[in-house]
């Protein structure tokens, strides 16, 4: 067996792993979300009920809270862009040639975690409109390239 084989294989191997460390923490992650966003709300509805008065400092540190969970979505889109271009190495090794998936895909991610980072209230107006602009482009982009592979996968098949 050749390097190239021995080092998709094993990539493959570590790959998966890296998936399935990933799906375990991000499942915690939105679970602790979930429970986080849940105890305020039903907090919020207790104070109206009640006829409280809501305490700003616990509206800051909920919103401190989310501010961490979206730094923690950033940064799994982050890892994500890293096995995406691992993927991208391991797939020119095995055919020698740089497949155009694959980089739309990291692409997308990349624009997808930049938005999660953004801080809306400081992001000017045009910023946003560019990463739109940018969006629809690549999603574009993608359908037709998806739309010329299918097209041409059909004539092949008729042939």
């Amino acid at each position: 067996m050749d390097l190239s084989r021995k080092v998709v294989r094993a990539y493959g191997v570590v790959e998966r792993v890296i998936i399935y460390i990933l799906l375990a923490m991000l499942t915690i992650v939105v679970l602790n979300a979930t429970l986080i966003f849940s105890v305020e709300i039903l907090r919020r509805l207790w104070i109206r009920v009640s006829g409280g008065v809501p305490d700003p400092a616990s509206a800051s540190q909920f919103m401190h809270q989310f501010a961490i969970i979206r730094e923690v979505f950033g940064t799994f889109l982050l890892i994500l862009i890293g096995v995406e271009l691992i993927k991208t190495i391991v797939t020119y090794l095995q055919s020698h040639e740089m497949h155009v998936e694959v980089v739309f895909t990291v692409a997308m991610i990349a624009i997808a975690r930049h938005a999660i980072d953004l801080d809306i209230e400081r992001v000017t107006p045009l910023t946003i409109i560019a990463m739109g602009a940018m969006v629809l482009a690549l999603a574009l982009s993608y359908f037709y390239f998806r739309k010329a592979t299918d097209n041409r996968r059909t004539k092949d098949d008729s042939v």
